[in-house]
């Protein structure tokens, strides 16, 4: 869920759920009459920042991450925007979700907070030579990656190490990600929730995460998208090729 409050000189964002590209969450968002709770999108984001880009930003992030691209585009979209930004861990940051959260000027994180890092995980299909391909593309992207971690690693922490964690599936604390990285350490929070489901994590090949780690919405089958074959009952004007885009596009996406 994707919200923002104003206040006088700086605007609060809350980047809450899973990252999506535009065409799935602009269906979600047509499916829910604007309300996408649990997913996050490009153009969503665009469109909050457009009515602050004066105001500096002060970004909260509670997600497992999602689409390599669309959180890429989201990323830029905080970097490039001009006034000073903030991003604030409220429960994790993972995967995806900490290359939007390291494209801040400054990053926070409480102590029992959640920043992860892996590999990017992808679906495919095809002879050998399609899945050697779909492997190059893989490491291509992770190279990207590895970028924007260098940029905010400590000194002493070299381009190896960064690579070294990503490999291993490295989750970190707010105490531990400030031995990393340039990021500021804040008191622990009450309680981490995070919005979203257990098993989508496994699914996308996560296998480490944390016993403590709390999922708001792990029974609520209002936070889980529809299958296919339910879009049907939901809208009556969502074509059968939207579905099949909805399908395919969900399949093939690059996670992280």
């Amino acid at each position: 869920m994707l919200t923002i409050k104003n206040k006088a000189e700086i605007a609060e964002i809350y980047l809450s759920g899973e990252i999506v590209d535009d065409d799935f969450g602009g269906v979600i968002d047509f499916w829910r009459e604007g309300n996408s709770t649990s997913y996050e999108f490009p153009a969503k984001l665009k469109a909050q920042l457009e009515g602050v880009k004066d105001k500096e930003l002060e970004i909260h992030i509670n997600s497992y991450g999602g689409s390599v691209f669309a959180g890429v585009a989201m990323a830029n979209f905080v970097a490039n925007h001009k006034p000073k930004t903030t991003c604030i861990i409220d429960g994790i940051a993972a995967s995806i979700a900490s290359q939007i959260f390291f494209s801040a000027d400054v990053c926070k994180i409480p102590t029992n907070g959640y920043l992860m890092l892996h590999r990017p995980f992808t679906i495919t299909e095809g002879n050998a030579e399609d899945l050697r391909k779909a492997a190059e593309i893989l490491d291509t992207i992770q190279n990207g990656l590895e970028t924007t971690y260098q940029k905010k690693a400590l000194d002493g922490v070299k381009a190896e190490d960064i690579k070294e964690m990503i490999n291993a599936e490295t989750w970190l604390t707010g105490a531990e990600a400030a031995q990393k990285f340039k990021v500021e350490v804040m008191q622990p929070v009450k309680a981490l929730n995070y919005v979203g489901d257990r098993n989508k994590l496994k699914a996308a090949g996560i296998k480490k995460i944390p016993a403590p780690l709390n999922f708001l919405q792990e029974n609520d089958s209002s936070a889980n998208i529809p299958n296919v074959q339910t879009f049907a009952h939901l809208k009556p004007n969502i074509s059968d090729e939207d579905k099949i885009k909805i399908a395919l596009a969900r399949a093939k996406a690059v996670l992280v």
